[in-house]
């Protein structure tokens, strides 16, 4: 396998250290483990619209934008209000 370098701050590099220790892990395990279970962009998008094409499929249910825009904005207020 080959390996390669990545460049933090000495700050990050030691945070990075920590949070391993913590796992019982290494950085190099614990940058692997975000890469491989942190989705793309692409990929969270791919998965919205499995979810709502499943959720059509069940319900009858297809939002529009604005109602997803409204669905988003009233819950991020509700999380804000529980804050």
């Amino acid at each position: 396998m080959a390996h390669t370098t990545i460049k933090v701050e000495s700050s990050i590099r030691d945070r990075l250290a920590i949070l391993a220790a913590e796992k019982n892990t290494t950085i190099a395990g614990l940058v692997g483990e975000f890469a491989t279970h942190t989705l793309t962009q692409s990929e969270r998008d791919e998965q919205v619209a499995k979810t709502l094409e499943v959720l059509h499929a069940l319900s009858g249910y297809a939002p529009d934008p604005e109602q997803d825009r409204t669905a988003d904005d009233e819950l991020m207020r509700r999380l804000g209000s529980a804050a």
